[in-house]
């Protein structure tokens, strides 16, 4: 079988189409709903953060998004195409307009950092080996680790690890980029330094996320900073300003409780909220 084609014109979408758009799914694993009736949406430019305890079933919903699990009832829009409808073939172009940057990175130890980030432009046997390697290459430049082209996963630290995930679902220049959890288990240090990234990424090129995180701390420095580009890092928001595209969505055994601003956020009756906020 002849592999997908990874590089595929866009479909051309409105200011006001979601990039990501779900209508009441829900979805059960032979036993209670692990979500139900979610309803949201992700708009260009615009980037959300999902926030939840573990096993709220923050992953799932990524999963529901790109495809990799369909759910039990309702519709999930991915660039404005009904992606519960599709066949496993029909996902491959809108899959290719997605990057994901998977817990813990996702590496594969067997093959080099050069192959992990261009995983996906080996597919397609069309493009040489000096595009790939230039694509490669620049998207290492973005994450600072350019020096690792040649070094194999087990050879980095954590935290460079992470980079270099965030690098792979960067190589295709995305639509939209999904984090399932881009700093669980790293330092503090270390989680700054992905979060940077992350915010590089939304105000070099305004590429619409959702990002999950259980990190408040993670959450608030993306709402409350700006990438600022001539001095390459990130910086304080005027005291209290947000980032006016950084949305928050929050879940409660599979439900979504909340739905908006960090100011909201901070002011909302809901107790639970409340209760993993403090």
């Amino acid at each position: 079988m002849n592999a997908p084609s990874i590089l595929v014109a866009p479909k051309p979408l409105s200011d006001s189409t979601p990039v990501v758009e779900l209508r009441r799914v829900s979805i059960a694993f032979d036993g209670p709903p692990v979500l139900e009736d979610i309803s949201f949406t992700v708009a260009p430019g615009e980037t959300r953060i999902l926030l939840g305890p573990a096993g709220v079933g923050k992953s799932v919903l990524l999963k529901l998004i790109n495809g990799l699990l369909l759910p039990d009832r309702g519709q999930v829009l991915l660039f404005g195409e009904d992606i519960t409808t599709l066949k496993e073939n029909e996902l491959f172009p809108l899959r290719a307009r997605t990057g994901m940057v998977f817990q813990e990175g996702a590496l594969f130890d067997s093959l080099t950092v050069r192959d992990n980030v261009a995983y996906q432009l080996i597919q397609n046997s069309t493009i040489p080996d000096e595009e790939i390697d230039r694509r490669v290459r620049q998207a290492l430049s973005f994450v600072g680790l350019e020096q690792t082209f040649p070094l194999y996963p087990d050879s980095l630290s954590g935290g460079m690890r992470r980079r270099v995930a965030i690098a792979r679902a960067l190589i295709n220049n995305p639509e939209l980029i999904l984090y399932d959890s881009p700093t669980g288990g790293l330092d503090p240090v270390t989680s700054a330094t992905i979060i940077e990234l992350v915010m590089k990424e939304r105000d070099v090129h305004r590429t619409p996320s959702l990002l999950v995180t259980h990190r408040l701390q993670d959450a608030f420095t993306l709402c409350t900073h700006r990438f600022d580009a001539a001095r390459n890092s990130m910086v304080d928001l005027p005291q209290g300003k947000t980032d006016p595209g950084t949305t928050f969505l929050m879940l409660e055994e599979g439900r979504l409780i909340f739905d908006g601003s960090l100011h909201d956020l901070l002011h909302t009756n809901n107790q639970f909220v409340r209760e993993f906020l403090e």
